[in-house]
């Protein structure tokens, strides 16, 4: 995808609507300097955090009964937080990850969205994430590199090395986006997969040539998880009426909508010979990023000295296959049903490599996603894709306030659009940027979360360059997204996503209360006993705290 392209439906697609319920307000946390584990626990030689990309929490429950591994030790041995939410309302795979990792939200952090335009002089300057220009990927210069410039805060990995500085720090994903925003700004290995080059693949930010582990792992390992070019479907035929029909036009390409799904089906990608790119779509990746991680777990030596050290997973093939066909679609049963068997082998790994007590795991998502509007429809609900002719109807009411406010005063110009544009049907509610930067905790949860997805000289969104931030009405998709879904807003169904934690002094169990993603890295913090910035939005949290 061309980036001009890929940079309006991303921008479109993070305005989708957002159910307002659940949001946490702020807490101070409990403590910000090293202390020892109240439990009187040693601290775990490793400790692991898991994020799937677009792992939307209800799901989980929905499909209980086909996990069988991974996912159902988590559930069954975990300790589960069943209202995590992320409290921000522009809910992409940037902003989610670096809320994790950091303890705040992007209000703090500053990794507002994926896209987002900054003022550079006299020119407006269009920002992808981590891509970085000003660094290459390790032994290849014809793609952009990636680097944590962007991110604003500290996070997880650098408060570790700080209190122990010979504490390694491994993160791998099949994003570079998530990759480099679990390491934030530590020395680590970060490493991401490019379907371009059929490889994963790190930037010189991180280092200059790849170690030898690295490049065995891409000559002997990576070539076993290639398949046969097709993508069968697995789901035991007991469980394959929990998802939707294996056959509906708004999946997919519209015309490859069923089972078993091949190479061959994606016409232009088979003509080019880009088979990576094709399986870079399919729950493959994901395979492939557990061994990854697990080899570099071990050529790196993680665990294995008097220093924590951490290892960070992100898998990605959840929202690949959400965004193609639906979260209710079958394909997506049979990509969590792949993820649960992927999650086994890697918890019986680290079982075997660290002990039963040696690791503590947090496992989460970045973001949820919403259900196909016309799944919603099909069920005696509201949803609708916005065709293209209305959107652009954003334009007609851009050029009627411009004329009567005038061009040059961009502050009236974004005030005045803030009035007019809710005249469109499906646009709830609109800020302008100093209104969100003054609102305070007595505004409605809506405007909180859009809040706490704003920081100053940054500007996302369709209107963003015009000073304004919008909230669309539930369950809509732009025509950018004609099948499958997406997620991008402050509706619950974007927010609610899992958080177990798994493995040293956690005894199964759960909790109502409701917590927010940035408690992730700061109850990560007190179980190392490690100091951690005292401004942060999230806190520790404990297994067994409100527990049932």
């Amino acid at each position: 995808m061309n980036r001009p392209l890929r940079f309006l439906m991303m921008a479109l697609a993070m305005l989708l609507p957002a159910t307002a319920a659940w949001i946490r307000a702020d807490v101070p946390p409990r403590h910000t300097e090293a202390t020892e584990d109240p439990t009187g626990q040693a601290p775990p030689r490793l400790v692991v955090l898991v994020v799937v990309d677009q792992l939307r929490a209800d799901l989980l429950d929905r499909y209980d009964g086909v996990f069988t591994a991974g996912l159902r030790r988590l559930r069954d041995e975990g300790f589960r937080f069943e209202r995590a939410t992320h409290d921000h309302a522009i809910t992409l795979t940037a902003p989610g990850h670096a809320t994790i990792t950091t303890g705040t939200e992007p209000r703090k952090h500053g990794v507002v969205s994926n896209l987002w335009f900054e003022i550079r002089g006299q020119q407006w300057l269009q920002v992808d994430n981590v891509l970085d220009p000003q660094v290459a990927l390790v032994d290849d210069s014809t793609l952009m590199g990636a680097s944590p410039s962007v991110l604003e805060r500290s996070g997880l990995a650098d408060w570790l090395q700080e209190a122990h500085p010979g504490a390694k720090v491994v993160s791998v994903s099949g994003k570079a986006r998530s990759a480099v925003l679990m390491a934030t700004h530590s020395q680590a290995q970060v490493y991401w997969f490019e379907g371009a080059l059929g490889r994963f693949v790190s930037s010189r930010h991180y280092m200059d040539g790849y170690p030898e582990w690295f490049e065995a792992f891409h000559q002997e390992v990576l070539p076993t998880t290639a398949g046969n070019f097709i993508w069968e479907l697995e789901v035991p035929e007991e469980f394959r009426e929990l998802a939707r029909p294996d056959s509906a036009d708004f999946e997919g390409d519209g015309i490859h909508t069923t089972f078993p799904h091949a190479y061959a089906d994606s016409e232009w990608l088979f003509s080019q010979g880009r088979f990576w790119d094709w399986w870079a779509t399919t729950p493959l990746l994901d395979g492939a990023t557990r061994l990854l991680a697990q080899a570099a777990a071990t050529a790196e030596e993680l665990g294995q000295d008097d220093a924590p050290d951490l290892l960070a997973v992100s898998f990605s093939q959840t929202d690949r296959v959400g965004h193609a066909y639906g979260p209710l679609s079958l394909e997506q049963l049979d990509n969590l049903h792949r993820l649960d068997r992927e999650l086994g082998a890697f918890l019986e790994w680290l079982d075997q490599e660290y002990g039963t007590e040696g690791y503590l795991l947090a496992f989460t998502a970045d973001h949820g996603v919403a259900d196909s509007p016309e799944y919603t429809v099909e069920q005696g609900g509201w949803g609708m894709r916005i065709p293209r002719d209305s959107a652009f109807a954003l334009q007609g009411i851009m050029n009627e306030v411009a004329g009567n406010v005038g061009g040059s005063d961009r502050a009236a110009l974004a005030r005045g659009l803030r009035d007019a544009v809710t005249r469109i049907s499906w646009i709830e509610q609109a800020w302008t940027y100093p209104e969100l930067e003054a609102s305070s905790a007595g505004a409605d949860s809506f405007t909180v979360m859009q809040a706490r997805s704003h920081y100053p000289g940054r500007y996302s969104g369709l209107l963003g360059r015009q000073g304004l931030e919008m909230r669309f009405m539930e369950h809509s998709l732009l025509w950018v997204y004609p099948r499958g879904s997406t997620h991008g807003t402050p509706y619950l169904y974007d927010r609610h996503v899992p958080f177990i934690l798994f493995g040293a002094g956690v005894s199964p169990g759960a909790s109502d209360e409701p917590v927010s993603t940035a408690d992730v890295a700061p109850t990560l913090a007190e179980a190392l006993g490690i100091a951690f910035p005292e401004d942060l939005d999230g806190a520790p949290r404990r297994a067994g705290e409100g527990g049932r």
